[in-house]
């Protein structure tokens, strides 16, 4: 079995690595969200001051040239386009437009860097935060200031509310993260469990035999002055199960063949022909056995392209199964029909059956259903693991049906147009 701290530690490892991915692109991307809130929030504050600066330096021009600048101050005042904005005008340092403000009153904002040339810079006055353009208007001074403290409340909640959404990302990510890594660990789990289990399979599989032979072996070795009538039967358990090892070692060798080389010679052949050369071989068998054999076929296109020799070894799986689980008097049938665009090749009998909740398992390595072990029948459960990796081979598809100790039918779906 694979090992749990292995799947474990590949587990968090999967999930730390989608969490910092993840939590890596959140957090570039609120970074990104917030600066560039910030600086579109800021270039648009200058907009408007800049619009306002030229509000108000043609309102002076216009004061400067009609009436003096001085006067035409005092007389009109200046008109803002925005009431958020404050306007200062300086002389020589000196502020000549005094202007009521609930931040400032009458007294001059005094910020220290209204001599600054033409520029924007942010200014704090106690709990306030200010927006400032200066600007130079022939020997006037422009300080033209703004209160920025809702849009700076505003960032601070975009801030925190991205801190929130990336926290609650991560833990959902986290949950996900953990959902999909097992998900995706599970295949992987259950293909090293399924190799694991073949090995220990195998390994009991092939021990029995080989227990078998080294026994009759020793046996022999044991008695050297016995002639080999007097061992005879000793020796023909051997041979026996010597050739039992050595069909296991070539369905073994073939199992694992089919899995890693997927090579289809294909030819058009005969199917029915096909079926019954096959069958020939089995009427006498079925005749020492006291068994029935019957074939029937309704085909319209009896011409397939194939391997005919992988169809060959399909159909030889499931008709010496059908033999190998049915008793004296018992029939096996194949029948070939043909429906829309499959053709479809049934091996029946009424032997033994299999139950219902073994069906899942039976094309498993090495599964043989607890009635065929109790039953001491030959076999070693590889067969139908060949059958199914065959017919995924030949692009085929394979179904199964029974009635525990009445019948049981195996059903091969050919597509017509198979190429």
């Amino acid at each position: 079995m694979i090992s749990k701290e292995v799947l474990e530690k590949t587990q968090k490892k999967l999930i730390r690595i989608n969490m910092l991915v993840v939590s890596g692109f959140l957090i570039l991307l609120c970074i990104f969200t917030y600066v560039y809130f910030s600086y579109t929030n800021d270039v648009n504050i200058n907009r408007e001051m800049e619009e306002e600066l030229d509000s108000i330096i043609g309102q002076l021009h216009k004061l400067d040239s009609r009436y003096g600048l001085l006067y035409g101050l005092n007389m009109q005042g200046l008109k803002l386009k925005d009431p958020k904005n404050m306007v200062y005008i300086y002389v020589d340092d000196d502020l000549i437009n005094p202007n009521n403000n609930p931040y400032f009153g009458d007294e001059d904002p005094d910020d220290q860097q209204k001599d600054e040339k033409n520029g924007f810079y942010s200014y704090k006055k106690g709990d306030y935060n200010f927006r400032v353009c200066n600007y130079t208007y022939n020997n006037y001074h422009i300080k033209i200031m703004r209160e920025i403290n809702s849009e700076l409340n505003s960032r601070k909640q975009l801030l925190l509310t991205m801190i929130r959404a990336v926290i609650i990302f991560c833990i959902l990510t986290y949950f996900i993260a953990l959902y999909l890594t097992r998900n995706a660990l599970k295949p992987i789990e259950i293909t090293w469990n399924n190799q694991a289990k073949f090995i220990q399979d195998a390994s009991h599989e092939l021990r029995t035999p080989i227990t078998i032979v080294f026994s009759k072996l020793e046996g022999l070795l044991k008695h050297p002055n016995n002639t080999i009538s007097d061992e005879v039967e000793g020796i023909a358990d051997a041979m026996n199960e010597a050739r039992r090892l050595k069909k296991m070692i070539n369905d073994l060798l073939t199992l694992t063949k089919e899995d890693y080389v997927d090579l289809i010679e294909k030819e058009e052949l005969d199917l029915e022909k096909l079926v019954e050369d096959l069958c020939d071989d089995f009427f006498d068998i079925a005749l020492i056995q006291n068994k029935t054999l019957k074939i029937s076929s309704q085909l319209n296109h009896k011409n397939i392209i194939s391997d005919k020799n992988k169809l060959r070894q399909l159909l030889i799986i499931f008709i010496d199964n059908a033999f190998k689980y049915t008793e004296e008097e018992d029939y096996i049938k194949i029948s070939l029909k043909e429906k829309e665009e499959n053709i479809y090749i049934t091996i029946e009998d009424n032997g033994i059956g299999i139950k219902k909740e073994e069906i899942p398992h039976l094309f498993d390595r090495f599964f043989r259903s607890e009635n065929v072990r109790n039953k001491d029948i030959d076999g070693s459960g590889i067969g139908l693991s060949i059958a199914k990796v065959l017919s995924e081979s030949l692009k085929y598809k394979l179904t199964v049906d029974s009635e525990y100790g009445k019948w049981t039918k195996f059903e091969i779906i050919i597509p017509i147009d198979v190429d």
